[in-house]
């Protein structure tokens, strides 16, 4: 499936009508350059998934994953400052993976054992949703939505 926004409010509409689809267990990959809307379709997720509205999203470059509580856990995982799948597998990321709640995984590239083959993927994270953002014009995004089943 494909969407495009126009605005920052439409990239959270849309990722809000995601989050109203995904129950616990689902894991999101999300794949797109530096100020592709990453973090704001994750907001919007997060409110899909009953985030009060009032709580603030923020991207966990930091802290590499923020709990948030909806209907169900909400992991949001930044993997942009990971150097290497290595470095990935030394976190304990299974239980975040594989647990009760939604996880949102930004810079999700960065999951794959080997830079540049998407085909081999850690932690066998089957199924998922991968989406992957364009940015065609400054005020434009284009999100490719692909379910990837085993």
């Amino acid at each position: 499936m494909q969407f495009t926004t126009h605005s920052g409010e439409e990239t959270l509409q849309l990722g809000e009508r995601l989050g109203k689809l995904l129950k616990p267990g689902d894991v999101v990959l999300l794949f797109g350059e530096l100020g592709a809307g990453k973090t704001k379709l994750t907001q919007g997720i997060a409110q899909g998934l009953g985030l009060q509205r009032g709580e603030y999203v923020r991207s966990p470059s930091f802290t590499l994953v923020n709990e948030y509580r909806g209907h169900c856990p909400i992991y949001h995982i930044d993997l942009y400052r990971i150097e290497s799948y290595a470095e990935i597998e030394n976190l304990g990321l299974e239980e975040t993976f594989f647990g009760d709640g939604v996880t949102l995984v930004e810079w999700a590239e960065k999951l794959y054992r080997k830079p540049g083959d998407k085909t081999t993927l850690g932690f066998g994270i089957e199924p998922r949703m991968e989406i992957t953002i364009a940015i065609p014009d400054e005020s434009v995004r284009q999100f490719d939505i692909q379910p990837e089943m085993p």
